[in-house]
């Protein structure tokens, strides 16, 4: 299953602020929008790495010629997605095609998109239709960039900011009341690239709080799934979908 892409392949030659990539692609040097404002797998020199973008409209009125999408540290033998801003269209696009049926059979069901539910908004709601007594599949999905799933091992380290942290713990708490309440809740960790499987943070100061948040809505009934997609120049695909063992703590019932 995938979704059909015309990706232009260019090369970076610096980051000069968290907006902006500069690169060359067909012979000239041009100017990217950088969809990812923090850091991205903590590179800091992004001179010679290949990358994906997505070529301006020619009569647009953008200061940059285009954004950048995808970024290789093997000179373009595989590609790292990197636009959080394009993943949750793509995932409703897949799910309207039915494509994660293991996770949630969307056959004959609607999708809909930034539902809010008391003080959150969650990225997609699944339903059958049926009035009665309806019961929907509620997605959020997470698609970080600050550290990269690429050998085993690998962790991620601390949230790289407060405002990453709150959203997050709220999202938890809000998809432990809709598990509660009989509804399937679901986290999708999605990686647009083959990421090794995900393990839960070493405990420390910095993810102690979340950490234990996440436990007590897997008590709850809140499902943990790993979403791994691949991107090319000519498409985005499935590679696999799979869920992960919840993290064991005692329930906690949410005021």
């Amino acid at each position: 299953m995938e979704i059909p892409l015309n990706l232009s392949i260019g090369e970076l030659i610096n980051r000069p602020n968290r907006f902006i990539f500069e690169g060359m692609a067909g012979g000239k040097i041009q100017r990217w929008h950088c969809p990812a404002t923090g850091k991205i797998g903590l590179i800091k020199d992004f001179r010679g790495i290949s990358c994906l973008f997505t070529p301006a409209a020619s009569n647009g009125r953008r200061t940059t010629q285009g954004t950048v999408e995808a970024i290789s540290l093997n000179g373009g033998t595989e590609w790292i997605g990197i636009n959080q801003n394009r993943i949750n269209g793509w995932i409703e696009h897949l799910l309207r095609r039915n494509a994660f049926p293991d996770m949630i059979n969307a056959e004959g069901c609607s999708v809909h998109r930034e539902v809010k539910i008391n003080d959150s908004r969650i990225d997609l709601v699944v339903s059958d239709g049926e009035k009665d007594g309806e019961k929907c599949t509620f997605l959020e999905l997470k698609t970080p960039i600050h550290d990269l799933l690429l050998s085993p091992g690998d962790r991620f380290s601390r949230p790289p900011s407060s405002t990453f942290f709150d959203r997050g713990l709220r999202h938890f708490q809000t998809l432990a009341r809709l598990a509660q309440a009989g509804h399937r809740a679901i986290v999708a960790l999605c990686f647009m690239y083959d990421a090794v499987p995900f393990f839960a943070p070493e405990r420390n100061k910095w993810n102690v709080k979340i950490i234990d948040i996440i436990g007590e809505a897997n008590a709850l009934g809140v499902e943990n799934w790993q979403l791994n997609l691949k991107i090319s120049p000519s498409a985005l695909e499935v590679i696999s979908y799979k869920k992960r063992e919840p993290t064991q703590l005692e329930s906690t019932t949410f005021a």
